[in-house]
């Protein structure tokens, strides 16, 4: 199965509690998916090796097909989580918003 960035951005959308998509839009969430590939690519340019003939702009579509190994998808919807959890108010979320990003982290790392 081919996954695109709106596989990434669905599956950020369950610990989101967001199925409606009534509080965070699609593009908002690309916007953090495209943010999350650039991160990606600064802490593991190896992954990119022979996959693109310029480096990641952060200019993705929700239908383009996702970069990386299908194991990176998950990893990419912790980070588009975090950054989506940093925007609510930031006493009640800072907590679960370190959660994921420390799954985005540790996810990253090699």
């Amino acid at each position: 199965m081919a996954f695109t960035y709106q596989s990434a951005v669905d599956l950020a959308r369950v610990p989101l509690n967001d199925a409606g998509k009534d509080r965070y839009p699609d593009l908002i969430l690309l916007s953090f998916a495209n943010q999350g590939i650039l991160q990606i690519f600064m802490r593991r340019p190896d992954l990119f090796a022979g996959r693109f003939d310029n480096p990641p702009d952060g200019g993705n579509l929700l239908a383009d097909a996702f970069p990386l190994p299908a194991e990176y998808l998950q990893i990419l919807a912790d980070y588009i989580t975090a950054r989506a959890e940093m925007t609510d108010d930031e006493y009640v979320n800072a907590g679960r918003a370190a959660m994921f990003m420390q799954l985005f982290m540790s996810g990253v790392a090699t």
